[in-house]
């Protein structure tokens, strides 16, 4: 004869529930996924190498106006005219127009960012005044690995823009 008749019931955690196939994902699945990813990489990889010359070239076009304008406030607050000089076809500096050894900025294409397919060229060297204005207004042309080159033009005024 049982004083206490009670059953014993183990906590919910421990209780064992039976869980349909439904649930988890097949090996085969999974594996189609996989394959659907790995082609969406390849094209997006794809892409991208084909877009990187075009990217590296406006990149170049946007350094090179930018550095034009460092070179213009340079100037005007330095009270100096200021030379932008095409060094060789993938490095260009900037530096004092009355005297030579003061150099304010350097830029190559290869050290500072690896871009060997870039290449500059420009017929004269602009010369930014102390007010602002530009002598020897001239274009530069900035040609990549795809055919079409961009060029940034400038006004007499002090003016910059890019053409493609």
């Amino acid at each position: 004869m049982a004083i206490f008749n009670f059953a014993i019931k183990p906590p919910d955690h421990f209780i064992i529930m039976n869980r349909s196939h439904a649930d988890a994902f097949t090996l085969m699945e999974l594996m189609v996924v996989i394959a659907i990813f790995s082609i969406l990489a390849a094209i997006g990889i794809f892409s991208a190498t084909n877009y990187l010359p075009i990217y590296q070239k406006k990149a170049a076009g946007r350094t090179i106006i930018s550095d034009l304008v460092k070179a213009k406030i340079h100037a005007i607050r330095q009270r100096t005219p200021q030379t932008f000089i095409i060094v060789n076809n993938r490095e260009y500096l900037i530096r004092n127009s009355n005297n030579i050894s003061d150099v304010f900025l350097t830029r190559d294409f290869i050290e500072d960012f690896g871009w060997k397919g870039i290449t500059i060229q420009s017929d004269t060297n602009p010369i930014f005044n102390i007010d602002g204005t530009i002598n020897n207004i001239s274009t530069i042309n900035i040609h990549g690995a795809d055919s079409d080159p961009l060029s940034i033009t400038m006004t007499i005024t002090g003016n910059l823009s890019v053409v493609e």
